[in-house]
């Protein structure tokens, strides 16, 4: 599989295009239009859209019809590093995830889990680069 964006920047502003959507990422504290997010909340929200798609590929392959989900996810930082302190790292020190999910039973819930994070390549990615991710999972 192969995926590929083209990002055009002016400013604080990048559009970017897929080969199937187009959206904005901004920089709002540069000036940035405050109603598009910015790369960072992007990177959440590809963490969190990557999540549910795994998950619903899980309960596809267990036969749950009717899984929902709803996510939080929250990434920290120091902005020292984006300013250019060389000791301070410019990424999410650590992201926090809560997660409910509706529809699947809640003796399966750590499978579920386990089997979200082994195989979801943002949550991989992110794992790997060493940065902790805090997970609370709840069934509603």
């Amino acid at each position: 599989m192969t995926f590929e964006i083209q990002t055009h920047g002016k400013g604080a502003t990048g559009f970017h295009r897929t080969n199937t959507a187009e959206f904005w990422s901004v920089e709002q504290r540069m000036g940035g239009e405050a109603e598009k997010p910015n790369p960072l909340e992007l990177l959440l929200g590809s963490l969190t859209g990557c999540m549910n798609v795994v998950l619903q590929m899980v309960a596809h392959e267990k036969g749950w019809t009717d899984v929902n989900s709803e996510f939080h996810a929250r990434g920290e930082l120091d902005p020292r590093g984006l300013r250019g302190d060389a000791p301070v790292p410019p990424y999410f020190h650590t992201v926090t995830l809560d997660i409910a999910i509706t529809g699947i039973p809640e003796a399966e819930l750590d499978f579920v889990r386990r089997e979200v994070g082994r195989r979801c390549p943002v949550h991989r990615l992110i794992e790997q680069a060493g940065i902790p991710i805090h997970e609370s999972w709840h069934v509603r």
